[in-house]
């Protein structure tokens, strides 16, 4: 039951360092289901990427290492990053309000959205980052697309004057914003940079300790970078969520709307009571 007065996440504006730090309080919060819901949609196309890469395993003649397989490896996780997070956003959205969502219901959502996301966040995208300069244009000037596709659930095309399809909610959102959401874009690349490689270190320090094998084998470059790469991705999937609650509260006066709402639906349950 939806319950708009008892939200889990306090509904306050934040900045991006709290941003961050809340991210990490909520990922161990919702570890469990969370990592299912990550797990769910990072698999497949992590597999998917591994088969299109296999001719790109075998080192680079100059340097010993695949760099070539890591750099398009790379594009391909961020370009798929937004399709792969989907179920993630979706429970991120619902346990902010009615605790621990159903598999089936995620799945629902997340399938009545995928014509939407299939068109901005994989045709789009990808017509964007083909041209790799471009490539920071779709984190700049709509970060949070996926939020509105998925929890708002405009529709394509809107059929009606009460109606807001998701590319002019996608304007309204995000207009007058680039500035702000330019820094966040730089801070979250700087800090996305250093957690990557702190977690492909580990990994490969964990595994010569384990092992007791310190030489850099191939796995170290076609699969614990690209699990590295997932981890970083799913991290700033909760870090975008909680960004987008921030942006609605600074545009939208977000957490009035809410008490707003939560004393209407009280009321009304008061008068039919009454009523009743």
């Amino acid at each position: 039951m939806l319950q708009l007065d008892q939200n889990r996440i306090a509904i306050r504006q934040r900045n991006f360092v709290d941003t961050l730090d809340l991210s990490l309080k909520v990922i161990r919060v919702h570890a469990g289901p969370l990592t299912l819901a990550l797990v769910a949609g990072v698999l497949p196309l992590a597999l998917l990427n591994a088969w299109l890469l296999a001719d790109y395993r075998e080192p680079d003649f100059d340097i010993g290492f695949p760099l070539t397989y890591m750099w398009y490896m790379t594009l391909l996780v961020v370009w798929q990053t937004p399709l792969a997070t989907a179920p993630a956003t979706l429970y991120l959205g619902k346990a902010l309000f009615v605790g621990r969502p159903g598999v089936g219901r995620i799945a629902r959502d997340c399938a009545g959205s995928l014509p939407q996301l299939l068109f901005y966040q994989v045709l789009m995208r990808g017509m964007l980052m083909l041209p790799v300069i471009t490539l920071f244009f779709p984190y700049c000037m709509w970060p949070y697309l996926n939020e509105i596709i998925l929890l708002e659930r405009n529709p394509f095309r809107a059929g009606s004057a009460n109606r807001i399809s998701t590319w002019r909610r996608w304007r309204t959102l995000h207009a007058r914003q680039a500035g702000d959401l330019f820094a966040r874009w730089l801070g979250a690349l700087a800090v996305g940079g250093l957690l990557l490689g702190a977690i492909w270190c580990s990994i490969g320090v964990f595994r010569g300790l384990l092992l007791a094998e310190w030489e850099q084998a191939e796995s170290m470059f076609t699969v614990c970078f690209p699990l590295a790469l997932w981890v970083v991705m799913g991290y700033f999937c909760v870090a975008r969520f909680l960004g987008y609650l921030d942006l609605r509260i600074a545009r939208e006066g977000w957490e009035v709307e809410l008490i707003m709402r939560a004393e209407h639906i009280r009321l009304a349950k008061e008068l039919k009571w009454d009523e009743d």
